[in-house]
């Protein structure tokens, strides 16, 4: 059993639009990463997954209460898909209460502004009182001081950072460093999503153990312009795994996620 902890759900002919007009699309590179032929693929490429983590393909020009509803619409009748809705603005957290199927959010700097992270505090509360989790994307700069914000703050609340807290170069001194500092606190896991270098899946699981770090996709992102990488399991494969650490990598590690946090 496979499950992906990074799949971006979205719709085509909206992507389409956004990242060929938004005035944001030199600004964000997500959006410039966002092949609207590639979200075609998506389904095809869930065909080898038994279950996945469901995120809202989110732009600036929508709200995360409507990148919330359109998931929930996409996934509708999809037994395989597990919905990590995005975080919502104090203001708006009975909206997302309202609606949550799994104690486990996902912030992401396009939709989330980290100078303003106090107005986030409820939802976090949220997580907190459940001891649930977050799956953070955080831009480098500020990852390790965001993350202490929020452990001193929100002590119950389990945090999963994705891309094994990487930069945008994915550089291995950096990205070492952030698994050094994360591999200490046991309410810390993180994702091997768009990690290309088996030294740091070793590194990781070396630093980390088995039960911490979950196997991900991001897909349908392209790796480079006009490539969208389909063979995502050839870099762990590629990565000097034993039989029992690729078991929790692959399935173990998100299916305890999934009891822990289940509403119903």
């Amino acid at each position: 059993m496979l499950i992906d902890s990074h799949v971006h759900i979205g719709e085509r002919n909206m992507c389409k639009k956004i990242v060929e007009t938004s005035p944001y699309r030199n600004y964000y590179k997500a959006y410039s990463c966002i092949n609207p032929d590639t979200v075609l693929e998506t389904k095809n490429f869930l065909k080898d997954v038994d279950y996945y983590y469901a995120i809202p393909l989110f732009f600036r020009e929508t709200t995360i209460l409507e990148n919330n509803l359109q998931l929930l619409e996409r996934i509708k009748g999809d037994e395989k898909a597990i919905p990590i809705l995005l975080v919502s603005n104090n203001e708006d957290i009975n909206s997302l209460l309202n609606i949550i199927q799994y104690n486990i959010l996902k912030e992401h700097f396009i939709m989330h502004d980290l100078e303003t992270v106090e107005k986030r505090n409820m939802s976090y509360e949220y997580l907190n009182n459940q001891n649930g989790f977050l799956l953070l994307h955080t831009l480098s700069k500020c990852t390790l001081s965001h993350i202490k914000y929020l452990r001193e703050n929100f002590p119950n609340m389990n945090i999963i950072l994705a891309h094994l807290g990487r930069n945008a170069t994915a550089d291995y001194e950096y990205t070492t460093s952030v698994i050094d500092t994360i591999s200490k606190d046991d309410k810390m896991f993180t994702d091997i999503s768009t990690i290309f270098d088996a030294r740091l899946i070793r590194y990781a699981f070396d630093k980390m153990g088995k039960e911490r770090i979950l196997y991900g996709s991001d897909f349908p992102f392209e790796v480079s312009p006009g490539v969208s990488e389909k063979d995502y399991l050839k870099y762990p494969m590629n990565t000097k795994l034993s039989s029992e650490e690729q078991e929790w990598l692959y399935y173990k590690s998100s299916e305890n996620i999934l009891k822990l946090t289940k509403k119903f």
